[in-house]
């Protein structure tokens, strides 16, 4: 019962996201897939589970070779499933009924359905899990935890005997690393069992559960070896191989970034407004001192933080989940509201409850992690996702409309061009530069960003670097988030690394490299 991988290589026109590798996952194997993003952990998942089909090398079931008419409904056919990062739950349904969406109604007489019988099996499932729940609850109420272990016995019981491998893709991702113990103990007793399981995952602390690791970097196979025995700076090393050489924030601010160039505009083109607004300059900034200043900034996680910046810094954040890093920039934003402490922006204390759109009118903006949810309108084109917040203002200005609509599309270079697609019908990196483009059309004081290139393509990412470094050139303040630590040495002035909810140190200079980063971030 092994599921394998030789000599694989998919190419999409001249790029090359896998090139010839091979990975086999055994019977009873928890082999964990590292990798930096763009590695090609995604397109080997994609190839494993039928959404992709080689251009060479062959897929081994049961040491069958299944390459011929590989599709997602050969994968599933074969045995393979797959456990995504976001647990296909519905909040609004009973625990139960989502029990039943996934393994069927029963039916008892005349075909109704059964309902004491799905609460009472649902009832054992949690019980058989430890999740303290009762069938009738919501599924909202779950923790992130309770709904990864719910998922991954979904698939695992509704293949059955037929299950040849289980992925999981970042399955841990959104958990805090207390709540992903458990998961990994299930997932752990699920391999004990003898079945094979691959899990995609970005945090080291994982490879004490797994038996062998694989590190990709672009598109090739780097490391590949039995967990224990692989040092994790090596890990490390290859993780950031192909990461863009550290160098210092301000000695990329020299004019704009290459894009800009191109458009010949620079970022300033995206601030020119209508007639009587200001024209290419953002909201006016503090002549000196700190455009925003923090103080004892309590949430849940968050706890008796405090921070400052000034204008044109370019400062990261850093830390493992649960140490605040994911709740602060929604604090500061007020997509979550503080239970305590100030914020200041030029000068002005925002109020204890913090609507967004009054944070918005002080200059402060939020690109959030979850582009597709929270971002952008899935359902609205490019350009209505664009001048979302200034559609007033283009009341009977079309034309002056359609020109701030190319200038984010050619600024940013949003693909395809055609400002009449759908938003969600984009990619996930041109999603997030439609978002990143609205934003910076608002000229705000302080953009703050989480993890803003989580999941995006390489060359997505440097389009998006380079319009941060512009924003930064330009005197915008800029707070960043990030999960990918390798990304920070190259564009921050300053690094802050979030402990138990607040800042335990700050890394600059000489120290903020790649490798010193990373380390302080797991």
């Amino acid at each position: 019962m092994t599921a394998a991988l030789q000599g694989v290589t998919k190419r999409f026109g001249t790029f090359a996201a896998l090139s010839e590798v091979s990975l086999t996952v055994e019977d009873g194997e928890i082999h964990a897939l590292l990798g930096a993003n763009g590695s090609g952990k995604s397109t080997l998942v994609r190839v494993m589970t039928g959404v992709y089909v080689p251009d060479a090398g062959r897929i081994l079931i049961d040491d069958r070779d299944v390459t011929g008419g590989w599709s997602p409904a050969a994968a599933a056919a074969a045995g393979v499933r797959v456990v995504h990062q976001e647990a296909p739950l519905v909040d609004r349904l009973s625990i139960a009924e989502n029990v039943a969406l996934f393994a069927g109604y029963p039916r008892g007489m005349f075909g109704r359905i059964a309902w004491r019988r799905l609460r009472s099996d649902t009832q054992r499932l949690l019980d058989d899990l430890s999740i303290e729940r009762r069938g009738r609850e919501l599924a909202g109420r779950l923790t992130g935890a309770e709904r990864a272990m719910l998922t991954v016995e979904f698939a695992v019981r509704t293949a059955g005997e037929n299950l040849r491998l289980l992925v999981l893709d970042e399955a841990t991702a959104a958990l805090p690393e207390a709540e992903a113990e458990p998961f990994l103990r299930h997932v752990r007793d699920i391999a004990d069992r003898g079945l094979p399981v691959l899990a995609v995952t970005h945090r080291l602390a994982e490879l004490a559960y797994a038996d062998r690791v694989s590190v990709l970097d672009a598109g090739r196979l780097m490391i590949e070896g039995p967990a224990a025995k692989v040092e994790r700076s090596e890990i490390i090393r290859v993780m950031r191989g192909t990461a863009p050489a550290a160098r210092s924030a301000r000695e990329t601010r020299a004019g704009t970034g290459a894009h800009a160039a191109q458009d010949g505009a620079g970022i300033t083109a995206l601030w020119r407004r209508e007639a009587g607004g200001r024209d290419g300059v953002p909201l006016p900034q503090p002549k000196a001192g700190w455009v925003m200043h923090v103080r004892d900034l309590h949430g849940h996680d968050v706890d008796g933080l405090g921070l400052s910046i000034a204008p044109g810094e370019i400062v990261g954040v850093i830390g493992v989940r649960g140490s605040g890093l994911e709740e602060l920039p929604r604090l500061l934003t007020g997509a979550e509201q503080r239970r305590g402490g100030t914020i200041e922006v030029a000068g002005h204390r925002l109020p204890d409850t913090l609507p967004p759109r009054v944070a918005i009118r002080h200059g402060l903006v939020f690109l959030p992690a979850d582009r597709l949810r929270e971002g952008g309108i899935h359902t609205l084109s490019v350009s209505d996702n664009v001048i979302l917040p200034e559609a007033r203002k283009f009341w009977h200005r079309r034309a002056e409309m359609r020109t701030a609509i190319r200038q984010v599309i050619s600024y940013l270079d949003v693909r395809p061009t055609d400002p009449a697609t759908v938003y969600g019908r984009l990619s996930g990196g041109n999603q997030q530069k439609v978002v990143l483009g609205r934003l910076l059309r608002m000229r705000p004081r302080v953009l703050i960003l989480a993890d803003p290139t989580y999941g995006v393509d390489p060359a997505a990412r440097e389009v998006m670097f380079d319009a941060i470094r512009d924003a930064g050139a330009s005197g915008i303040a800029v707070l960043m988030t990030s999960t990918e630590p390798e990304q920070m040495a190259g564009l921050c002035d300053r690094v802050l690394v979030l402990r138990d909810g607040r800042v335990a140190e700050e890394i600059s200079g000489a120290t903020m490299t790649a490798e010193n980063l990373m380390t302080k971030a797991m």
